[in-house]
């Protein structure tokens, strides 16, 4: 019986994801962590330059997206909401 390859992320992957997403989260007090983990994990300067150009791409393209009414409720502080 053959067994099934699972294509599990690498290390490598995963810190270069990390740092994607701590990125487009403006984790910026974890940065420096983040980047550590990704040259530990062997990434270049290269491969986290475009990382970081990626996601600050994909925080402009979201940026760009109209706020519809349906969606603004996230917008709003339950705060100072009307009763």
């Amino acid at each position: 019986m053959k067994t099934a390859k699972c294509h599990q992320p690498t290390q490598l992957a995963l810190a270069l994801l990390a740092l994607k997403e701590g990125i487009m989260e403006g984790a910026t007090w974890q940065y420096e962590k983040l980047v550590s983990a990704a040259v530990k994990a062997g990434a270049t300067d290269e491969q986290i330059d475009l990382i970081a150009h990626e996601a600050i791409e994909a925080l402009f393209a979201r940026a760009e997206q109209p706020i519809t009414p349906r969606n603004l409720a996230q917008f709003r502080s339950p705060v100072y909401s009307r009763r």
